[in-house]
C-alpha cells in the first residue's frame, strides 16, 4: 500500500510542475537557452549550473568553471546573457564593451575590448550570429546608434546606417521581419526628460536606410521611465514583459496581442524555443523562479489584440471633404449675404405704390417704412398712431413713444428737405382729421412726391 501511494505521489501533475520549476538564490541570476547543447539552463551560483533535462521534465545541476575579473555577485548584476541558433552564450556587459562566452560547462573572458559605458539600458540583440545593442545611454549622451559584436575580431562596431535615424533614447523595442529592424516603444530624451517613443522605425538591412513608418499604437505604450524590466531583446523572440502585461508582436501581420497580468511586476522574462517557454517569475518576498512551460499557461489570461501600426478610423478618411465642405460653406455664405442683402434693398426700392427710386443706404429702415406710410396714405394722410407703432419696438412709456416718433419725423424732414433742396417745414404739411379735430393728419410735399 505504501509503494502504492509513493507510485501515485512521483505520477502526480502537481509534483511533475514542481520539477519544471527551479527556485533562484539570487536576484540577478541568469537563465537563458544554449544553443549548443540545445537546452535551457539557469546560473545562480558559482560553483555549479542548472540544465533543464527536457526528455525527464526536471532541473539537474552540475559544476561550473568560472574565469571572472569580478565578483561573481557582480558578474549577474552587470552583464546580460545572449545567445542565438550556432552561437555559443554571450555575456555582455550591460554598457557594452566586454564579452563573456560558455564553452561546455567553462565561462571565460571572450573579447580584446573594454568597458565601454555607453550603451546602458539599449536594446540588447542576437543577429547574424552577433551580439549587437541598438540606442541606449552613456558618457552624459543618449544613443540611436546600431553596435556589433565581431566575433572574429572580438571587437565592437558601429553599424553605418542613413543619417534620418530615429530620435536617440532607452529601453526601445527591436524584432527582425523580412530583412528589417522595427524599432519602437521605449523612451527619448533630453537630459533627465523623458518621452514615449511612440512612433516605429524601420531599417532596411539591405539599403541600410531608416523610415518612419507610423506612430505606434497607443495600446502598446505601456512602459514607465525608471522602471526598468530584465526581459531581454531576442531578435526571434515574439514576447516581451512589461509590469502588468506580457506583449507579443507579429511584423508580418503588424499585428500585437497583450495578456493583462493582473499581478504587478509578476513576470521578468519569458524565452520561447520551439514549443518550450522559459518564464521567470517573481514573488511578493521578494524570491525568483524559473517555470518551464508550454503555451497552455497563456490561457490563463484575458487578452486583447491590435494593430501594432495606429490607423486612423473609418470617418477621420473624410475628415478633409468635411472641412473642405465647410469652408466651401462659409464662402458662399459671405458671398451670398451681400447679394442677399442687395436684392432686398432693390425691393425696398422698388416695391412701392408710387414707385420708390431712392438710394436706401441715405435712410435707415425706420426711416424707409416711414415714409413708405406717407407715399401710401398720401391721398387721405398719415394718422400719428401709425408713427408710434414704427417706434413701439419694446413697449416704452407714452413720453418716450412721443420723444422717438418726434426723432422719427425730425430725422426724416432733414433727409428729405437736404435731398431735394427744400426748406426743412415744407417737406411735410399737417391737417386736422374732418372727422376728429383732436387728430392730425400727415401729408408729404408734393414737390418731393414727384421729384421721387
Amino acid at each position: 500500500m505504501k509503494q502504492l501511494f509513493v507510485l501515485v505521489l512521483l505520477l502526480s501533475p502537481c509534483l511533475f510542475q514542481a520539477q519544471k520549476r527551479l527556485d533562484l538564490v539570487h536576484n540577478n541570476a541568469f537563465a537563458f537557452y544554449d544553443y549548443q547543447e540545445k537546452a535551457f539552463f539557469a546560473l545562480d551560483d558559482s560553483t555549479f549550473i542548472w540544465k533543464y533535462n527536457a526528455r525527464k521534465e526536471k532541473w539537474e545541476k552540475s559544476p561550473i568553471e568560472l574565469h571572472l575579473e569580478m565578483p561573481f555577485e557582480k558578474f549577474l548584476a552587470d552583464f546580460i546573457p545572449m545567445s542565438d541558433e550556432g552561437t555559443p552564450v554571450y555575456f555582455v556587459f550591460a554598457g557594452c564593451g566586454v564579452v563573456y562566452s560558455k564553452n561546455g560547462n567553462t565561462i571565460r573572458r571572450h573579447d580584446h575590448s573594454f568597458y565601454h559605458m555607453n550603451q546602458f539600458e539599449g536594446a540588447y540583440f542576437m543577429d547574424e550570429g552577433e551580439p549587437r545593442i541598438y540606442g541606449g545611454y552613456g558618457l552624459f549622451t543618449n544613443k540611436n546608434i546600431i553596435t556589433r559584436y565581431d566575433t572574429t575580431e572580438r571587437e565592437w562596431f558601429v553599424i553605418n546606417t542613413s543619417l534620418n535615424a530615429p530620435p536617440a533614447g532607452i529601453q526601445c523595442e527591436i524584432k527582425k521581419c523580412n530583412n528589417h529592424y522595427y524599432i519602437f516603444d521605449g523612451f527619448r530624451g533630453i537630459g533627465r526628460n523623458y518621452f514615449n517613443q511612440d512612433r516605429v522605425w524601420s531599417l532596411n538591412l539591405k539599403t541600410l536606410k531608416w523610415k518612419n513608418i507610423g506612430k505606434l499604437n497607443s495600446r502598446i505604450l505601456e512602459k514607465r521611465v525608471g522602471n526598468i524590466h530584465e526581459e531581454v531583446q531576442a531578435i526571434g523572440n515574439d514576447y516581451s514583459c512589461f509590469e502588468n502585461e506580457i506583449i507579443s508582436y507579429d511584423f508580418e501581420k503588424m499585428r500585437y496581442k497583450k495578456y493583462k497580468v493582473n499581478a504587478t511586476n509578476l513576470f521578468k522574462k519569458i524565452l520561447k524555443i520551439d514549443s518550450l517557454f522559459l518564464i521567470i517569475k517573481t514573488t511578493s518576498v521578494p524570491s525568483r523562479f524559473v517555470v518551464i512551460s508550454d503555451s497552455s499557461f497563456l490561457k490563463q489570461f484575458r487578452y486583447e489584440e491590435g494593430q501594432i501600426i495606429w490607423t486612423k478610423s473609418k470617418l477621420s478618411i473624410f475628415t478633409p471633404l468635411i472641412i473642405f465642405s465647410f469652408v466651401i460653406i462659409l464662402v458662399l455664405f459671405f458671398v451670398w449675404m451681400p447679394i442677399k442683402r442687395k436684392t432686398l434693398t432693390s425691393k425696398r426700392k422698388n416695391n412701392t405704390d408710387f414707385g420708390l427710386v431712392i438710394e436706401t443706404n441715405e435712410f435707415n429702415q425706420t426711416e424707409l417704412d416711414l415714409l413708405q406710410l406717407l407715399l401710401t396714405h398720401q391721398k387721405t394722410g398719415l394718422e400719428i398712431s401709425y408713427i408710434t407703432d414704427l417706434v413701439n419696438h419694446d413697449q416704452p412709456s407714452i413720453d418716450t413713444l412721443k420723444k422717438r416718433r418726434e426723432i422719427l419725423l425730425k430725422e426724416l424732414r432733414y433727409k428729405l428737405a437736404t435731398k431735394f433742396n427744400l426748406p426743412f417745414e415744407d417737406v411735410l404739411f399737417e391737417k386736422r382729421m374732418e372727422t376728429d379735430k383732436r387728430m392730425k393728419l400727415l401729408f408729404l410735399n408734393e414737390l418731393v412726391k414727384i421729384k421721387m
